[in-house]
């Protein structure tokens, strides 16, 4: 493919994708009206409460004209003065919360630490965040009170590349590494606007992400202060100490790399278009395990009544903790991985060589020569009625003993408490009560969503 032609094919994808994911004249319209009323709504409620210092700031991607086609989001951050003390921020800030929530076809408290409440209204998801007026980003006294900050540099530096990152979005939906949630670890949507601006657009942005190694440094305003060590550095243009990339995973960051070559080998719509993955069926999941050779378990318990960004890390340490907690006795761990239903089920799962290990276990000591330790050694497995047999193997003693846990299920239903590395949340959940799945369990499994999050886990393959 020539240069002349391959930009022809660029053009035509980009025109072809722009239709697709340009919000519509209506959608737009629709959007105005509703954002409109919920700041009118805002206004008025803190001004029947006497909160007359508050403002009502747009932000997001939907002031800054960089939102897709039916994604219906609203942000509406409510800024308070910045010297106001911290409990009478939190206390005014809940009342008109508490008076906005009416205003919504439903709502959800979505707070931990920061209020923060989510509402639909008339088919648009709206987050409404207080924050204070802080004078900048590098002076935040809560961790949302860059946002607007982030909103007026995008809005300032965007220069007509709007368009480029509506693109850049929807291939990094397609190639599966947009959104910067713990449970994705992807690129948020500011991070894709300041890609854009920097490299001055899509195909920019894919040619100089194809060239990328660990640890480079993108400082748009010139003015890093501190060292990251991450798979990338985006120091955030509104302040010097934070990497706006901080969220990225190593496969995530990895994978775009990967999939920005492979498009610009391969010039393709597909790239545009995430793959759908039908739900497994029960069969289908038998054949599967039965051809890997492995052996699945889930610790099955209530989700916490919790935000993902505070669930998923959970999860996640959990998953580490009990590989190295079957690591250490012996046990062969391939993979882990988690899902979750928001208020039903959370299932950790980890899959196997061999769920049953044999009898005997090899215990290695310490060097004859050590001797504290070789004491130490000798007095708990020498002429132990249960230890098979004691000898020297070149420098070292060795025992062999019987082992205690033979089977991967008995060690994590033993250990879960002990040894295993749980999230408050989590603990507190399993506490009242949790399920160790086998195979016939998890086929028993009646939930649409789980088989497809299966289906994908356990069947995915990068192409084209």
């Amino acid at each position: 493919m020539t240069a002349d032609s391959k930009k022809e094919s660029i053009a035509e994808i980009r025109a072809e994708i722009l239709k697709r994911i340009r919000p519509t004249a209506e959608e737009k319209t629709k959007l105005e009206s509703v954002r409109k009323g919920i700041i009118d709504d805002i206004v008025r409620i803190a001004e029947e409460q006497g909160q007359c210092d508050i403002l009502p700031l747009s932000v997001g991607s939907a002031e800054r004209n960089t939102w897709l086609h039916g994604n219906h989001d609203i942000d509406v951050f409510i800024s308070y003065p910045e010297d106001i003390p911290a409990d009478e921020f939190y206390q005014r800030s809940r009342m008109i919360l508490t008076e906005m929530a009416k205003t919504g076809d439903t709502w959800e408290d979505r707070h931990s630490e920061h209020p923060y409440i989510h509402i639909q209204k008339e088919g648009f998801e709206v987050d409404l965040v207080p924050c204070f007026r802080v004078k900048s980003g590098a002076e935040i006294k809560s961790a949302v009170d860059r946002t607007p900050f982030h909103c007026a540099f995008i809005k300032e530096n965007i220069n007509g590349l709007e368009d480029d990152v509506l693109i850049l979005k929807q291939f990094m939906k397609g190639v599966g590494v947009y959104g910067s949630e713990v449970r994705t670890g992807g690129f948020s949507g500011y991070l894709t606007e300041i890609l854009t601006i920097y490299y001055g657009g899509f195909e920019g942005v894919l040619k100089h992400a194809a060239d990328w190694k660990y640890g480079g440094v993108i400082d748009l305003a010139n003015h890093q202060s501190l060292e990251h060590d991450s798979p990338l550095v985006v120091v955030d243009p509104t302040d010097p100490k934070r990497n706006v990339a901080a969220a990225l995973s190593l496969t995530k960051f990895a994978l775009f790399i990967d999939r920005a070559r492979a498009f610009l080998n391969n010039l393709s719509l597909d790239y545009f278009t995430p793959k759908e993955y039908l739900p497994m069926t029960a069969d289908e999941f038998e054949k599967l395990m039965t051809a890997r050779g492995t052996e699945l378990i889930g610790i099955s318990f209530q989700t916490p009544d919790k935000a993902e960004d505070t669930l998923y890390p959970q999860l996640f340490r959990m998953e580490k903790s009990l590989e190295e907690l079957l690591t250490r006795n012996e046990f062969t761990v391939v993979n882990t991985f988690s899902w979750s239903e928001d208020e039903k089920e959370s299932i950790v799962f980890v899959e196997l060589l061999n769920t049953v290990l044999p009898p005997l276990q090899k215990r290695v000591g310490p060097p004859v020569w050590n001797e504290n330790n070789a004491e130490s050694f000798c007095r708990k497995y020498k002429n132990n009625p249960s230890t098979f047999s004691f000898s020297i193997e070149n420098e070292r003693y060795v025992a062999e003993i019987p082992r205690k846990y033979k089977t991967a299920e008995f060690l994590i239903d033993d250990m879960i408490f002990k040894e295993t590395a749980l999230g408050r949340h989590v603990r507190d959940s399993m506490k009242k009560g949790y399920e160790i799945l086998r195979e016939n369990e998890i086929k028993s499994i009646q939930n649409e969503a789980f088989w497809k999050f299966m289906n994908e886990r356990l069947t995915s393959q990068i192409s084209p």
